[in-house]
């Protein structure tokens, strides 16, 4: 069966170190015909669609989020350390790599979960992330990132982050499906 939708042409609108922002010609099978429909895609973007990951750390009975200020959306957020993979890295890789830049932590790959994928808004943006959890994490002692407005990581039981998930206190996409399939799936 053939897509109700399809690509007449694309142009590129523009372009930042991480993310291609395009113009999309696109028509559906009734006709219908948009010339500006904008979709986005990391650069790098791998054959799986997967541009990114988001890792929940496990230390114990207790997890680490980090509390974020966001500027598009001009608050506090509560997130999992998170990125984009860089060229030649597996998912994995690049879990392991963003627990230690935005959260100090580390840990060993076969302490990677992994949680599946998902899409943050399939309607505009061409990529998927992957999800993990990482348990076993301890201090990595590197330095962080330095992204305009990474908090602190802060240690909470799984009991604080079941009730913070019952409260609708996590907002952030990623975070939210990776806590909720953590707790379908931890040992």
């Amino acid at each position: 069966m053939a897509p109700p939708v399809r690509l007449i042409s694309r142009r590129p609108a523009c372009a930042n170190r991480v993310w291609q922002v395009d113009f999309d010609h696109i028509e559906t099978t009734d006709g219908t015909a948009i010339t500006d429909f904008i979709t986005m895609s990391p650069h790098g973007l791998r054959a799986d669609r997967i541009g990114g990951v988001s890792v929940l750390p496990v230390i114990g009975d207790d997890v680490v989020l980090l509390r974020n200020y966001r500027f598009p959306v001009e608050r506090q957020m509560w997130e999992l350390p998170r990125g984009f993979i860089d060229p030649g890295e597996t998912p994995e890789i690049a879990a392991v790599r963003e627990l230690e830049e935005e959260a100090g932590l580390t840990c060993d790959p076969a302490g990677l979960i992994p949680l599946g994928f998902f899409y943050p808004e399939a309607s505009t943006i061409r990529a998927r992330g992957a999800l993990f959890a990482a348990v076993g994490c301890r201090p990595a002692g590197g330095p962080r990132d330095s992204e305009p407005g990474l908090g602190e990581p802060v240690r909470l039981s799984l009991v604080e982050l079941r009730g913070m998930l019952e409260r609708f206190e996590i907002e952030d996409a990623s975070t939210t499906i990776a806590c909720h399939r953590y707790f379908s799936v931890r040992p």
